[in-house]
């Protein structure tokens, strides 16, 4: 492999990490870092087997 074809590799492999570096899921907001999250409270009520 010629040094053009290993600096052209890469400078692609390094694009693509500061590309996946830039990208950000979910941010939560700073006042709930550090809470608990609440659940789903639904009780399943009305049916067959409740009667």
């Amino acid at each position: 492999m010629d040094d053009k074809t290993r600096e052209a590799m890469l400078k692609i492999i390094e694009e693509k990490k500061r590309k996946s570096a830039s990208q950000s899921g979910m941010q939560r907001q700073p006042g709930s870092l550090g809470n608990t999250r609440g659940g789903r409270k639904s009780q399943k009520k009305g049916g067959l087997f409740d009667k």
